[in-house]
């Protein structure tokens, strides 16, 4: 008789557990977005506030960036096909 009271009450904790933890989750998400998402407005910003000669050389050195980070990048299927390496336990 006893077990068919403390069931319940088991269940309900685990219920306001779970429901506790998808509710951080959200507001992680939450907060990781706006984070984002100010970011690029403040970066969009810096941008907009240089002189022409400045926003050209910024674009050169971002297109500089990215030819040599796409060149030291493996491509799509050496990603895919990585022999992936045993973790260590």
């Amino acid at each position: 008789m006893a077990c068919l009271l403390i069931f319940p009450a088991i269940n309900a904790q685990q219920r306001q557990i779970s429901q506790a933890a998808k509710k951080k989750e959200q507001v992680e998400r939450h907060y990781k977005k706006a984070y984002a998402k100010a970011r690029k407005r403040t970066i969009k910003h810096r941008y907009d506030i240089q002189t022409a000669a400045t926003k050209e050389m910024m674009d050169a050195a971002e297109k500089r960036a990215k030819a040599y980070n796409k060149r030291n990048d493996p491509n799509f299927l050496e990603r895919i096909f990585k022999r992936k390496r045993p973790r260590n336990r």
